[in-house]
């Protein structure tokens, strides 16, 4: 959707200046109107207070850019446990943990729903122990969603 890319390049860099990882940008129509939601996370992980001063600083840098021309609701909040594998970096980042990968086409073998530890990351091919077919190499241009099981 390109107004989450507009506002993922507008935002991105006030967060990269503050240490602050940019995991996801969602922006959706629900039931009390529409909602962009900001996942954050940095080293520690993201707090409460971190949430609440990003809230009102993201505020701030949409409306002084005229993003939107309609009303929505602004929600900052931690990625969570089970936070998305989207960037190669996040793979790495997170070698030796569990994780959820489903493709956007089976593999010869017809599975497409992968379960299992992240062995490694390299040169755009993911390493995964899948708990069904044991060590499996996922091309990271096949993958449709991954996400940290924890």
């Amino acid at each position: 959707m390109a107004i989450v890319e507009d506002v993922e390049r507008l935002v991105e860099p006030f967060l990269k200046e503050a240490g602050i990882e940019l995991v996801q940008v969602q922006y959706q129509r629900e039931q009390q109107g529409w909602m962009l939601r900001f996942f954050l996370d940095k080293e520690n992980g993201i707090t409460l207070s971190d949430c609440s001063e990003w809230t009102n600083r993201i505020d701030q840098i949409l409306e002084e850019n005229n993003i939107f021309d309609h009303p929505y609701v602004l929600e900052v909040s931690s990625p969570g446990l089970n936070r998305p594998l989207r960037k190669p970096e996040d793979f790495k980042r997170f070698v030796g943990l569990e994780a959820v990968v489903k493709l956007h086409t089976p593999l010869q073998s017809g599975q497409r729903n992968f379960h299992g530890k992240i062995l490694s990351f390299e040169n755009t091919m993911l390493d995964l122990l899948d708990r069904t077919s044991g060590v499996v190499q996922l091309s990271y241009a096949s993958i449709a969603s991954a996400k940290l099981d924890q």
